[in-house]
């Protein structure tokens, strides 16, 4: 019995080694100078391991909260996120950067890159056209607010091929009401195009849907002024003489048969 003492005092003291180790708390790790740390994060994040220097540029951001460089961490961990394809986590990056530095000279990036974040998102004309809309809104943000900006030349490239897409996407429903006979939802579509659209490459076109659309709707007055807005703005369009065939016999006294009917009330 007091043989398996020495055993027991021995167990005991292992016992006691073991829970000195695991309570000793772990030594932060030194990352040395602000500058120290963020010229190691750039060097990861210029060889494109983004692994390794998100880590890094956290780690710069938590520590050194007041330093310059951990401004410009905050961006950089933005741009990861982007070049990743993590467009949600990208543009909450960017919005906190805009939100909590508005004077820094950066901002006209970080709005440029909010709206290159929506236009990545965005598909086919066909399709869902919310990226394009909010994509525009920042370019065109961007291109009033930072005309000096060395980012708004491509902007306004990129606002173009958003307006071009929304531009055919609300065209192509405006023809699907049409051709379905739901003409005055047509009509509406049409009138929002040209109102919206500055510049259309086929606006002709549109006008001629449109007149067809007032024309159909018993509306001969209104689609005779969109005849004569195609007859002024588009000299020689082939649209003209297709519906100036179509309306030659609407009345000449410029009134609505509806119209009067409602002023009769």
């Amino acid at each position: 019995m007091f043989l398996a003492q020495p055993h027991k005092l021995l167990l005991v003291f292992f016992m006691l080694l073991l829970f000195a180790c695991r309570s000793t708390p772990e030594v932060p790790k030194d990352i040395g100078t602000d500058e120290q740390a963020f010229t190691r994060a750039m060097e990861l994040y210029r060889k494109k391991n983004y692994y390794d220097a998100k880590p890094a540029f956290t780690e710069l951001r938590d520590k050194f909260p007041l330093s310059r460089y951990a401004v410009i961490a905050e961006l950089r961990l933005a741009d990861i996120h982007y070049f990743k394809e993590e467009y949600v986590e990208a543009i909450h990056f960017y919005e906190e950067f805009k939100r909590l530095h508005p004077s820094n000279p950066d901002v006209p990036y970080a709005i440029y890159q909010l709206g290159m974040c929506h236009f990545k998102q965005l598909e086919t004309f066909d399709r869902d056209q919310t990226p394009a809309e909010k994509a525009s809104t920042f370019f065109e943000y961007l291109i009033k607010n930072y005309p000096a900006s060395p980012f708004t030349g491509s902007a306004m490239g990129y606002y173009k091929i958003c307006r071009k897409s929304m531009l055919e996407h609300d065209y192509a429903i405006g023809r699907y009401y049409y051709k379905n006979k739901k003409y005055w939802a047509a009509k509406e579509r049409f009138r929002d195009i040209l109102s919206q659209y500055a510049f259309i490459k086929n606006r002709d076109e549109v006008l001629y849907y449109l007149g067809l659309s007032y024309h159909h709707l018993d509306e001969p007055a209104k689609a005779r002024e969109v005849l004569l807005s195609l007859q002024q703005d588009h000299p020689g369009s082939p649209y003209e003489a297709e519906m100036l065939a179509l309306l030659s016999a609407a009345p000449e006294d410029g009134t609505d048969e509806k119209e009067a009917a409602g002023d009769e009330k």
